[in-house]
Order: structure tokens, then C-alpha cells, then sequence
């Protein structure tokens, strides 16, 4: 089984750079995909919008698929249980991590999801999801609060996606857009849950994205990077780690 954990893409290519080499060495079929919005309120969004991008970068590495589907809430549970068990790659997209949860359980497909033993992939809320726990600290106006949950635990890793900043060492403080990242509050978040990984997938001037992730490959974690995207790990007994650099999408 494959498992990878994303921040995000770089848009105008997401599966460039090998990533979708290794989608294809790894794909057991390609008879269908399953789509995973982030929560009720990206439905509609992904189904016009992200979904046909998705298919189409897909396709631009040579994957196509014969069938796409996409998890709605209006689903019977044992149609979206069906959906995932016949996936032969499924896709936990972004959004609202505690939100995508819901609808997941709702649909009774948390249990599908964890025993699921294909190709698996998660970006930002869906990389969240997959974590051992789902951290959010304080960081904007939709996120005011720490909020810490159950994830499915997949890997016994957790990820913090979207921490984009370009310097080799975390700075203690990092304002970003609206939202301001202290290092002392996600030092302190490991202290009580345990160390997990800051994902980057900053964009820079020149257009290109910093895309970072993490793949775990029948329990075997690798990390891997595209332009400048780094991983960091937090942990409770050292400072923040920078565990990656530049590496011209190559497995380190």
C-alpha cells in the first residue's frame, strides 16, 4: 500500500516531476478513482471545478482513469463504501479537516478508508485527515482556536500543511498572508500529542510552487520535494528541523 501526504500542487503541473511516474509504478488498476471534497461546503466546488483539473493532470502523465467518482453526502453509505472499496487510487482533497470527518462518518466510510490497502493520497484538510491527529492551531480567522482530533492514523505521523516560508530554519514567529505562525504554540502542541511534520507548498515570484510531501510506502516514510519545498519536523525535544532542501523532486 501507498500513502502520500501533500500541502498542495503546483497547479500548472501537479504530478510533474516524477510524482506521476510514481503514481504509475505503483497504480494495481486504474479502473477507478475516488474523489474526497473536504468537507459539505467544497462539493459543488470540486465537482465543477477541482475534479476535471485533477483528471486532467492525471491524464497529462499518462494515468487515465475508466471511472471517476466523487463521495457526496447525498450518497447511501453502501454506495460510497462500494466507491471506496473498488477505488484503485483514492484522493482526500482540501478544505475543512474536521468538516471532511463528518461527512466521512456520516457516510460510514472511516473504517474503509483506514483498511484500505491501495493508493491513497491527501492534500491539506485530506493530508490532515489521514494524520494521527488533526492539528490546527491559531492561525487565522476561520481557525481561532487550537483544535486537536482523532485522524485516521494511517501512518502514526501527523502534518501541518501550509507552512510557507522560504528560510532553511522556522522563525519563531512567520506572518504569512492573514495568518501568523508561533513557533512556541506548535512546540507546545508537540509537547502533548506527540512530534509531527510542517508541510510547505509556498508560491514563489517566478510562479512556481514549493510542493513538499510525504510518502509512506508499505511502512517505509520518504520525503519529497519539488523547487524549493522543505518538511520540517517538530518535535518536543529540539527545535524545529528542517528535514529536506532542494532536491529536483528526488526521493531523500
Amino acid at each position: 500500500m501507498t500513502r502520500y501526504y501533500c500541502s498542495g500542487f503546483d497547479v500548472n503541473d501537479c504530478f510533474g516531476h516524477g510524482l506521476g511516474q510514481m503514481f504509475k509504478s505503483e497504480l494495481a488498476n486504474t479502473n477507478s478513482i475516488v474523489f474526497i471534497p473536504g468537507g459539505v461546503s467544497r462539493v459543488e466546488k470540486s465537482k465543477s471545478k477541482y475534479v476535471p483539473l485533477f483528471l486532467k493532470h492525471f491524464k497529462n502523465v499518462g494515468i487515465e482513469f475508466q471511472d471517476a467518482h466523487l463521495i457526496t453526502p447525498d450518497l447511501s453509505s453502501d454506495t460510497a463504501k462500494q466507491m471506496i472499496k473498488n477505488a484503485g487510487f483514492i484522493m482526500l482533497m482540501g478544505g475543512d479537516p474536521f468538516s471532511q470527518k463528518e461527512m466521512c462518518a456520516k457516510l460510514g466510510i472511516l473504517d474503509e478508508l483506514k483498511n484500505y490497502n491501495g493508493t491513497i493520497l491527501g492534500f491539506s484538510a485530506g493530508a490532515m485527515l489521514m494524520s494521527k491527529y488533526i492539528i490546527v492551531t491559531p492561525c487565522s480567522n476561520e481557525y481561532p482556536d487550537f483544535r486537536i482530533e482523532d485522524g485516521l492514523n494511517l501512518d502514526d505521523i501527523s502534518i501541518y500543511p501550509h507552512n510557507n516560508t522560504s528560510s532553511e530554519v522556522y522563525p519563531d514567529e512567520l506572518i504569512s498572508g492573514d495568518e501568523t505562525y508561533k513557533k512556541s504554540d506548535l512546540l507546545q502542541v508537540a509537547k502533548q500529542y506527540g512530534k509531527f511534520y510542517l508541510l510547505q507548498d509556498n508560491v514563489n515570484a517566478n510562479g512556481k510552487t514549493d510542493v513538499s510531501v510525504i510518502k509512506s510506502h508499505n511502512g517505509r516514510i520518504e520525503f519529497y520535494t519539488e523547487n524549493n519545498g522543505k518538511i520540517w519536523l517538530v518535535d518536543k525535544s529540539v527545535d524545529l528541523v528542517s528535514l529536506s532542501k532542494n532536491t529536483d523532486a528526488k526521493l531523500i
